[in-house]
């Protein structure tokens, strides 16, 4: 089974709107596959992976967007085997593609949607302008981003 994207779909948030901010003192909003898993979709980490991977009716995985395998960046793009990490930019797409084919219910699909964008507001992520220089008293250093800003 392939799943085509379908017509104008367009995503709240996307990659562009999270690389265009300075996120020097300011924790990222990145996540990890158990955080992604508990959080966003109510399930295991088990789950998550097990949808990561085609299966026979899934020959893409169940990440699919605009007809392509969604690819997902790893903690240490150096090494094969480090942790996926995930954006909100990759879970709202995540969980079209998982309601697409059926493995969240649309009602479902709204409260991701709805995590997704109440994490997007408090990072900032709608406003017209990046939300600033991250500056923020007691953050680290996240250095996350850096070279693809």
């Amino acid at each position: 089974m392939t799943q085509e994207a379908p017509p104008e779909r367009t995503y709240m948030v996307t990659e562009a709107m999270i690389v265009s901010r300075n996120w020097h003192r300011r924790q990222v909003p990145v996540f990890r596959v158990e955080t992604v898993a508990r959080v966003f979709f109510a399930m295991s980490a088990s789950w998550v992976r097990l949808k990561m991977n085609p299966d026979p009716e899934h020959p893409q995985t169940w990440f699919v967007r605009d007809g392509k395998a969604m690819v997902f960046r790893r903690s240490d793009p150096d090494k094969a085997r480090s942790a996926r990490v995930f954006t909100l930019a990759d879970i709202e797409p995540m969980a079209y593609s998982l309601a697409d084919f059926g493995a969240i219910t649309s009602g479902k699909l709204v409260q991701v949607l709805s995590i997704v964008q109440a994490i997007a507001i408090l990072y900032g992520l709608f406003e017209k302008e990046p939300a600033g220089p991250g500056d923020d008293d007691g953050a680290e250093d996240s250095g996350a981003f850096e070279d693809e800003a």
